[in-house]
């Protein structure tokens, strides 16, 4: 499968000198790469973590990538080869079951963008928590009497309360990232003299949506126990 690399690729491959699209390996010669020191699940798949996450070409890059970094498709290379081949293979499914999901992307996001801010923001309203255990303790008493009809009922209450938090994180990032890009488009910002008023909100509400985050955690682990 070849996938042209988008014009705000990732680099240039240093072996065609065409724009790479991964810094796992060059989509347009299929060799693979050396990652540049610090790179990020988003690059790995093509993208950029301050840009809108798309996810129909992250899975065209992935499932490219896929055949690319396969250590049986470098069977016949040196040792260096092949070792780069089971790591780049291991960093690219570990790249696409994070950003796959939703909100494993939004928390590996904004751990770029802050990190600890998941830790530093876990402490989570008394209010909450008590709905959060309510609701817990009628799952294990659904569970333990084979009730199928309301543990069918709390799956629902959780897949929407999980629902509406990343609605709220997928807004606060989005205009974020609306946000900086509008100022990096702005004329005082190449010379390093944007106004006051635009450089302050410039900063993410980590906490709020790290809050989101860990709510929605808290409600997953309540779903995953409908099973």
């Amino acid at each position: 499968m070849s996938v042209s690399p988008p014009d705000t690729a990732i680099g240039a491959c240093p072996h065609c000198q065409q724009p790479a699209g991964s810094t796992l390996a060059c989509l347009p010669c299929g060799r693979l790469l050396v990652e540049p020191e610090g790179s990020n699940h988003f690059e790995r798949l093509g993208q950029s973590p301050t840009q809108v996450f798309d996810a129909d070409r992250a899975e065209l890059v992935y499932l490219a990538l896929s055949r690319l970094t396969h250590p049986d498709f470098h069977g016949g290379s040196d040792q260096a080869t092949q070792a780069l081949a089971n790591s780049h293979s291991a960093l690219l499914n570990e790249a696409w079951r994070v950003l796959n999901d939703d909100q494993l992307r939004a928390e590996y996001q904004l751990e770029l963008h802050d990190p600890g801010a998941m830790q530093r923001h876990k402490a989570l309203s008394p209010a909450f928590l008590m709905e959060a255990m309510e609701l817990s303790e009628e799952l294990e008493s659904a569970r333990a009497t084979g009730c199928a009809k309301t543990i069918g009922r709390i799956r629902g209450e959780a897949e929407r309360a999980i629902r509406a938090r990343m609605a709220g994180v997928t807004v606060a990032c989005t205009d974020t990232i609306a946000r900086i890009a509008r100022e990096a488009h702005h004329p005082g910002a190449e010379s390093g003299t944007l106004p006051t008023a635009m450089l302050t909100p410039h900063l993410w509400n980590t906490e709020q949506i790290a809050t989101l985050l860990n709510q929605a955690r808290v409600y997953r682990r309540i779903l995953d126990n409908t099973d």
